[in-house]
């Protein structure tokens, strides 16, 4: 309750009657009657919490003990209930103020608010109390601001984790007062006894079990390691919460109530931190550290690069062995040194990566009446059914083993593993002995012999380390394409203002009715801007016939701002003769170059890709005269114009976008949208080029029915 002319909370102990009689020891309570009374006491702050939790450890006291419900408790939980409810009647001596400063911040102005934590824990319960230090005119005060207890679970924990679990609801309570209050806190003290909760927060909580590190980093997470300190069991406050001692006083005076003594003294005064390192083996995650011993390899197989080198080191090895032993060896090698030392390399290569399962094999092969070992079913082999032969060799099993014909070496291939060197080494010289050619012929040879897991992706790995392999198969780099170059960019002007040129044929034409043939050619002219082409009949490769056909082509499309062609030597002599013609200003070309301002560019000598414009229309109007001009006899003059300007059509109504499938109306963009401000309209059909001699007999029999008619 409030005392409003005090400005303090009071508790106020109110018994019914049926409650009297339990409260002076007229009666035993049961079970159901302890906890009754243990929850009225309503004390939301925690002012009374170093009583209630007291209250809380005798009711699991009584539910330890298997009292039921409407059971009297017995003898010795009653001298506990005792010794807890003599001390009710003093519960009206409970004043805390509630002002923390006492006056008000207009009468004195407050120089410094401090919140401190203390935390506590104990093998009955654990607790923490929060105190501010507040210092108003050089006067320090200090009020209890709220505190909070927990019974220790049924489950034993040890007192370092139970003083850990009081540091997080200290930080969990902390947390909640801050959110609430609208002060500004100047700093904030976390106070334990523990050495070994402060060095579990002052070190890497990685290092610890599961239980430590989640709690310490829910502890870092709301306060840092700077505001932890060790205060003494004797002045740390919360231990009126976790121990009976000589038992609770409620009176305004109280340490409970008004923190501890040196609280009231400067800071130089407090308790004197530890000078340690924080470190501390409790709770420290089990670090296992595996020793094994392994065979040191016989031969070094990194410093060997071929096969061959390697398998006779070996052999000269085996022989030097055998004259150390007295039995001098002279001349070359023979089949039976070089297949022993075959043997103690696949043994090293086989030993290196499956030391379990040769271990396993090597003493079944020499304990031969006792029972088998088996290998694990998480072995790398097992599906292989593997088996140690007579010289120390893993091979597989098979079931062709009866079959006479078949040596010994494809019935029980070696098993080698695929990531060894030494298998490396192999593969690589069943690659060169067949050449560096087919990978499948490798593999065959192989498996005659040997049994390596994946050895198809083994081959091509080898394959594609091969450095003849590389070279061989080397193709050069391309080049990235050079940016477009500005005219082929250029917005917002009209179709071939900056036009390509270049010429292609020679085709045949007939002259007249004589059989007489000549050849042609066609100037192709194509806008840079909107790919579009304008074709011409060229009749010589003179510079003649280039000038004019730029005049007709000018006089129809209008005159560029600049030609682009390759070093042709008519495009050379028609650039020489147009300047001459603007410097002289000739009334011929005035209506052709009506200014100064058209200019020509070659392309730099021996670099045809830079004329990929041209060109490229060059192929597109081939193909179209292709399919348009399908005749077998070559056209005259006539037919050929008539051809030639067909495929010009063809090509400009070639889509310059992509045509969408989703959408079938949607129309195309295509150079003749620009040329002619939408499509060609009805598209004429298709009709055969009439002969020059049918034409004249089909005219002799429209002259003669004329002459009937008359």
């Amino acid at each position: 309750m409030w005392k409003p002319y005090k400005d303090v909370f009071i508790f106020e102990v109110n018994v019914k009657d049926d409650m009297k009689k339990l409260l002076t020891q007229q009666a035993v309570p049961t079970k159901r009657q302890v906890l009754r009374l243990v929850m009225s006491l309503f004390d939301p702050y925690g002012f009374i919490a170093h009583f209630l939790v007291h209250g809380k450890i005798l009711m699991q006291h009584i539910w330890r003990s298997g009292t039921d419900w409407d059971d009297e408790i017995t003898p010795e939980l009653y001298r506990m209930w005792g010794d807890w409810t003599r001390l009710l009647v003093h519960l009206q001596e409970v004043e805390v103020p509630r002002c923390f400063s006492g006056v008000t911040s207009r009468e004195m102005p407050i120089t410094s608010i401090q919140l401190h934590i203390f935390v506590d824990a104990s093998e009955l319960a654990y607790a923490c109390a929060v105190y501010s230090r507040i210092v108003q005119a050089g006067e320090v005060r200090c009020v209890l601001v709220a505190a909070k207890t927990k019974v220790a679970p049924l489950k034993p924990l040890s007192i370092p984790r139970l003083e850990l679990q009081a540091c997080i609801i200290g930080c969990r309570l902390i947390e909640t007062i801050c959110s609430a209050l609208n002060l500004a806190v100047e700093a904030r003290y976390f106070w334990t006894d523990s050495t070994t909760v402060l060095s579990w927060i002052k070190s890497d909580s990685r290092r610890y079990h599961p239980y430590v590190a989640f709690r310490v980093g829910e502890i870092l997470n709301t306060s840092n390691v700077d505001e932890w300190y060790y205060v003494p069991s004797k002045q740390n406050v919360a231990d009126e919460a976790t121990k009976w001692g000589n038992g609770i006083e409620f009176t305004p005076t109280n340490r409970w109530y008004t923190g501890e003594p040196f609280l009231y003294q400067p800071q130089s005064k407090w308790p004197k931190q530890l000078k340690q390192q924080w470190n501390t083996k409790e709770e420290l995650r089990a670090a296992f550290h595996l020793h094994r011993s392994l065979p040191q390899p016989i031969f070094d197989v990194s410093r060997f690069s071929n096969w061959n080198r390697l398998l006779r080191t070996a052999a000269f090895v085996h022989r030097a062995v055998q004259t150390f032993r007295g039995g001098r060896i002279v001349g070359d090698l023979t089949s039976d040194e070089l297949l022993q030392a075959e043997n103690t390399l696949w043994c090293q290569a086989q030993s290196d990566t499956y030391p379990d399962e040769y271990n396993v094999l090597k003493y079944n092969l020499t304990h031969p009446n006792e029972t088998p070992k088996l290998l694990e079913k998480t072995s790398k082999i097992i599906q292989e059914s593997p088996f140690m032969d007579d010289a120390g060799v893993i091979r597989m099993n098979s079931r062709i083993s009866l079959a006479p014909s078949i040596p010994f070496e494809t019935k029980y291939p070696v098993i080698l593993p695929k990531e060894h060197l030494l298998t490396r080494l192999v593969v690589d010289s069943y690659h060169r002995r067949f050449l560096h050619m087919y990978n499948d012929t490798v593999f065959n040879e192989i498996r005659q012999r040997f049994r390596i897991p994946q050895l198809r992706q083994v081959i091509k790995r080898i394959s594609k380390d091969c450095q003849r392999c590389k070279i061989k198969k080397a193709v050069p780099h391309l080049p990235m394409m050079a940016p477009l170059p500005a005219v082929r960019l250029t917005p917002h002007i009209r179709p071939f203002n900056y036009t390509g040129l270049d010429y292609f044929g020679p085709i045949m034409v007939k002259q007249g009715r004589s059989l007489v043939k000549r050849w042609v050619w066609v100037a192709l002219f194509t806008c840079l801007t909107i790919r579009a082409v304008h074709l011409e009949i060229v009749h010589s490769l003179s510079t003649h016939s280039c000038v004019m056909a730029i005049r007709r082509f000018v006089n129809r499309r209008g005159s560029p701002a600049a030609f682009y062609s390759d070093n042709g030597t008519c495009f050379k002599g028609a650039n020489n003769i147009l300047t001459a013609q603007i410097q002289d200003i000739h009334e011929n070309c005035a209506v052709t170059f009506t200014n100064a301002r058209t200019t020509w560019h070659f392309n730099p000598p021996s670099a045809p890709h830079m004329g990929g414009c041209w060109e490229r229309m060059v192929r597109s109007v081939k193909a179209a005269i292709a399919v348009i001009a399908e005749h077998p006899r070559h056209p005259n003059d006539e037919a050929l114009e008539t051809i030639v300007l067909e495929a010009e059509a063809v090509v400009n109504s070639r889509p310059l976008t992509y045509i969408p499938i989703h959408n079938a109306e949607q129309e195309a963009l295509t150079p003749t949208h620009f040329l002619l401000h939408g499509t060609q309209g009805i598209v004429q059909p298709r009709m055969a080029f009439v002969v020059e001699g049918s034409a004249l007999r089909d005219s002799w029999k429209l002259t003669i029915l004329e002459k009937v008619g008359t």
